[in-house]
Order: C-alpha cells, then sequence, then structure tokens
C-alpha cells in the first residue's frame, strides 16, 4: 500500500468506525431517563464511542501491513484504550461545558451556539487523542504515541465540531448524528495520515514480490525488519531473510541500516554493508526483498 493510499485507507477507517458506532449510540440514546443522571449518561456514551472507535482504528495498522495475527489484538487493544478515552474525555468535555456556562450565563443564545458545541468538542478532542495513540502504545514508539496526540487532538476537535454543528443545524434526527460521526472519523483518520507522513523519517517502497510497490513509513526511531511477526516491518513470501534481518535507527535527521548478526546479509546499490547511512534512491537489498528508500 502506497503512502496516499494509506491516508485514504485511514480515513475509511475513520469513517466505519462512525459508522459502526452510530447504531450502539442511537440504541444509548434510547434509554437516556434510565440513567441516574445526565452525567452518567454522558460517561457511558463517550465509553460507548471510545471502545467502538478504537477497536476500529486498532485495527488500521494489521490491515496495512497484511498482518493477520495483529488485527484482532490491535482491535482488542483499541477498544481498550478507546474506552478510557471516551470516559476521559466526555468527563473533560462535561467540565469544559461547565466553564463556558458561567461564562455565557446570561446568554442562552450564546450558550446553545457557542459553549456547547466548543465544550463538547473539547471532549471529542481527547477522545480522538486515545484512538489516535491507539497504534502508539502497541508498539512502545513514543514518535507514534506523539502522532497520535497531534492528529488526533486535531481531527478530534474539528470533527467534533463539524458533528455538534450538524446536529445544532439539524435537530433531533438521527441522519444527522450519522453524518457528524462520519465527519468525525473522517477528520481523525485524514489528521493523523497528514501529522504522521509530515513526522515521518522517510520511505521504503518494496520495489518487487508479492508486495511490490508497498511503501512502509519510517515512524520510528528504531525499527526491525525480518520473517517473524514481532517485527516492525514483516516480509512474508520473500526468500533468504532471517526471523530478524535488519535494524533500522533514525539518529538526528540521518536513517542508518544495519544487520541484526553477523551472519546475515545485507547489500546497498549491489554493495555488502554491515552498516549504512541511507540517502535519496538508495536500493537495499534484504534477502530476495528489494527497497527503495525515499525521503518523505
Amino acid at each position: 500500500m502506497s503512502t496516499l493510499m494509506r491516508r485514504i485507507f485511514l480515513c475509511l477507517i475513520g469513517m466505519a468506525a462512525g459508522l459502526g458506532a452510530w447504531p450502539f449510540s442511537e440504541a444509548t440514546l434510547l434509554f437516556q431517563s434510565s440513567f441516574p443522571s445526565y452525567l452518567v449518561f454522558t460517561i457511558f456514551l463517550g465509553m460507548i464511542f471510545g471502545l467502538l472507535m478504537g477497536a476500529f482504528f486498532g485495527t488500521s495498522d494489521g490491515i496495512i501491513m497484511s498482518a493477520k495475527s495483529n488485527i484482532a489484538g490491535g482491535a482488542i487493544q483499541g477498544a481498550l484504550v478507546g474506552l478510557i478515552g471516551g470516559m476521559a474525555g466526555f468527563i473533560i468535555g462535561q467540565g469544559a461545558l461547565f466553564v463556558a456556562g458561567d461564562m455565557l450565563i446570561h446568554s442562552a443564545k450564546g450558550f446553545n451556539t457557542i459553549a456547547l458545541p466548543v465544550s463538547r468538542a473539547i471532549g471529542w478532542a481527547f477522545l480522538g487523542v486515545f484512538i489516535g495513540m491507539v497504534d502508539g502504545i502497541r508498539s512502545m514508539s513514543f514518535n507514534k504515541i506523539k502522532v497520535g496526540i497531534l492528529g488526533g487532538i486535531t481531527g478530534g476537535f474539528l470533527g467534533g465540531l463539524a458533528l455538534e454543528y450538524s446536529m445544532l443545524i439539524i435537530p433531533g434526527i438521527a441522519l444527522s448524528r450519522l453524518i457528524g460521526l462520519l465527519i468525525f472519523g473522517l477528520f481523525i483518520g485524514f489528521s493523523y495520515g497528514f501529522v504522521e507522513n509530515r513526522l515521518s523519517f522517510g520511505v521504503l517502497r518494496l520495489l518487487n514480490g508479492k508486495y511490490k510497490g508497498t511503501e512502509f513509513l519510517v515512524t520510528q526511531r528504531k525499527l526491525k525488519i525480518g520473517s517473524a511477526k514481532k517485527n516492525t516491518i514483516v516480509l512474508l513470501g520473500y526468500d533468504k531473510i532471517s526471523d530478524t534481518h535488519a535494524e533500522l535507527t533514525v539518529k538526528g535527521d540521518t536513517v542508518v541500516i544495519k544487520k541484526s548478526s553477523p551472519k546475515t546479509i545485507i547489500t546497498v546499490n549491489d554493495d555488502k554493508v554491515d552498516e549504512h547511512e541511507l540517502l535519496m534512491d538508495d536500493v537495499v537489498q534484504i534477502g530476495s526483498a528489494k527497497f527503495q528508500y525515499k525521503l518523505k
């Protein structure tokens, strides 16, 4: 999958997350009167949103990397992180609403058209942060967590505003909530993909084999390449590749590739190397797999 297709896919998975959360949110709204308080209802609704949308976004890396074993695990981890994010985000949103309410207590119009949607959008932004951090937490990558925070808070806030104003413009209609959730998911996916691309250190593009044309963004300061599922870049269907064949390390602004053990073989531009600083258009061969290194 190319980097462009990756960004489009993230937008689509975001919209799918919004679509998946919609019927459950509508069912929860039907039982709003059964909750002991509006705060409890709001927190529960946030947890529903977080759990479902986190699960959807948690599957994205496994699908993109064609690693089926990571899809289920990613969904579970995403659901747990999203659950916490939904609860925290909606509590923060209620806190922001109280503050805004005090400021605009004498203006009902200002409260309904500004304070209410903006304060709720703040809550959506925090939910976006947690959803965005799912992959970073799973891979224990600080750089990916940073991408998730920046992409999630931006997409969550803008998407949250769009969601809230769609319900304000067309109140009381389930379709308006569906459209708002689709836009919310779209904004998170788009923002995450944009920030991820901007903060990446380069791209490795496969030139041959089963996954020819697939592009791997270098978004971590250290990643491993090999045939085992534990690696960051898993090369299945290629010959002469060890479980962990090579390591990619980012030092400052330079990207360095090196052998993971004395027995593995790496060539860069047809020369065998133990360690090499990658330059634009370098061709790296690991086993039967060939990559071209590109700057972002």
